[in-house]
């Protein structure tokens, strides 16, 4: 982040952390003003880190010792993030958010603040267990967002855990309707055998079968699923949107990164069309497909998916309040990103901390 684009972005930041902090880091209309309660405020950073804990203990992942909070502001979370951690370093790119956080956290030996520049975090490669940031990327413009993304990946170790949560625009998807939401789904290629936990690619050609075309515009999906003894294993996995619209009798191949169970085992594969957030085309009798799949240590790896990464943005949505401003950022651009810089996302969660029109999820990724 460089020149004028930099300058005016730590201004805004710079002048929020003067004239009202709290508000900043929580933009509740009506807590502007100085009117958040100081214990009201930090209790919600408590509610925010229950939230963020429980979703790694359902994935049976930490963010371990030595651990960063990116875009911290006044420290509500670092002070959280200290009762797990030894070592917290929290950086934040206005100072004067910082030297409230240093107020707010002084009997916190274990935490530390550090003022950063934008463009490069002031850390060697793999210096963090873990890091996290929350309710900070959307603020950022897209051009920054890719960078800080870029840099927390580079500073965690392998093997360590990235917690992010960003915003999309809110789909606000109409239902398309059962005649609409038919498909016909031909495997063309999926691994025999993949080693527990790894990456691996899957191409399906998908023809529309139903009475309209599948418009780009509300969120339909190739996903899939993992089945056990024809029990549902894992609900969730892959997603890939459609590269254009799809009128009837149409045709599109689709290439999609899934990821192996955790637990070895015999599984099929189950690949299904879906509109985000408001059904799996199976639930209209549209046909899934099925193609088992051996998950064993012995599997050679199976290939990673490197190439797919979405090349558009969101528009950006200005907001007028002191400057602030909201970049969304679609949830396949963000998978596709962390898939690309060689993360595993083992979930993205809808999550309490953006409110409509926003669609608000909470990324974990390892690397």
């Amino acid at each position: 982040m460089v020149g004028e684009l930099g300058q005016a972005f730590r201004d805004v930041w710079e002048y929020v952390g003067r004239t009202d902090p709290y508000w900043g880091v929580m933009s509740y209309p009506d807590r502007r003003g100085g009117r958040w309660d100081l214990d009201e405020f930090f209790a919600y950073g408590v509610r925010d880190m229950t939230f963020v804990r429980n979703l790694m203990e359902s994935r049976g992942v930490g963010l371990g010792d030595r651990v960063l909070d990116f875009g911290c502001g006044v420290g509500r979370l670092s002070r959280v993030l200290a009762e797990d951690a030894s070592a917290v370093v929290g950086v934040d790119i206005a100072d004067s958010m910082l030297v409230r956080a240093r107020e707010l956290n002084a009997d916190q030996g274990r935490v530390e603040f550090r003022q950063v520049d934008g463009r490069r975090l002031p850390f060697d490669d793999d210096s963090f267990d873990g890091a996290i940031s929350l309710m900070v990327l959307q603020h950022s413009p897209p051009a920054v967002q890719l960078a800080a993304l870029a840099e927390l990946v580079r500073v965690v170790r392998p093997g360590g855990l990235l917690v992010v949560h960003a915003v999309a625009p809110s789909p606000d998807a109409r239902e398309l309707g059962a005649e609409v939401c038919r498909a016909e789904i031909d495997v063309v290629e999926v691994p025999a055998s993949m080693c527990p936990g790894v990456t691996g690619m899957v191409r399906a050609r998908v023809t529309n079968r139903g009475v309209a075309e599948w418009p780009v515009g509300e969120e339909i999906r190739l996903g899939n699923h993992w089945l056990e003894g024809g029990a549902v294993a894992v609900q969730d996995d892959g997603r890939v949107d459609l590269p254009h619209v799809v009128r009837p009798g149409e045709r599109v191949e689709l290439t999609m990164s899934v990821r192996a169970p955790d637990v070895p085992g015999r599984y099929e594969l189950e690949l299904d069309m879906m509109q985000e957030l408001v059904a799996w085309w199976s639930q209209f009798d549209s046909p899934t497909v099925r193609t088992p799949v051996l998950v064993t240590e012995d599997a050679e790896p199976a290939q990673q998916v490197a190439d797919s990464v979405p090349a558009s943005y969101a528009d950006v949505v200005a907001a007028d309040t002191e400057g602030i401003e909201m970049h969304p950022i679609p949830i396949s651009l963000m998978q596709g990103l962390f898939q690309h810089m060689g993360g595993t996302v083992l979930a993205i969660e809808p999550d309490p901390f953006s409110e409509p029109p926003w669609d608000s999820r909470t990324y974990l990724v390892r690397f």
